[in-house]
């Protein structure tokens, strides 16, 4: 280890390559939640705890005909909670219907088009709900 990278480690208590990540997630984090991002891919709930933030892929780059394609092509990202992620990847075959994700995944049953409204519904009452807040939060000042 070099002085200043030992000198990094002993001020920060961690190594500054893990300090430096944990900084990108927070920033990452922080937009998502500022430009109302922050909704988990696979749930569709809203992420709201930084340590259920993560990062997926929607469709897998490993073991693909061009990982190197899929693993950096931003259209091929979305955030999703830990949990959701790491459970989809254990498993392999698709959440039951009717749900979000089904619908997402190509379902189009009554059950998963019903789940998909009341789901944009909430989002846009949660989305009505910061934008009164923030109108609110400008005016008190």
């Amino acid at each position: 280890m070099k002085k200043s990278e030992r000198k990094k480690k002993d001020q920060l208590g961690i190594h500054p390559g893990t300090a430096a990540n944990r900084l990108r997630k927070s920033i990452l984090y922080d937009f998502a939640k500022r430009l109302d991002i922050c909704w988990c891919y696979q749930c569709g709930a809203s992420i709201d705890n930084i340590d259920e933030f993560t990062i997926e892929h929607k469709i897998p780059w490993l073991d693909s005909e061009d990982p190197v394609d899929l693993y950096y092509r931003l259209d091929n990202i979305a955030f999703s909670h830990a949990s959701c992620n790491y459970s989809k990847a254990r498993r392999k075959k698709a959440k039951p219907c009717p749900s979000v994700t089904a619908y997402r995944n190509g379902c189009r049953c009554e059950g998963c088009k019903e789940e998909r409204r009341i789901y944009k519904r909430k989002r846009k009452e949660a989305k009505n709900l910061v934008v009164w807040f923030l109108d609110m939060e400008e005016q008190s000042k």
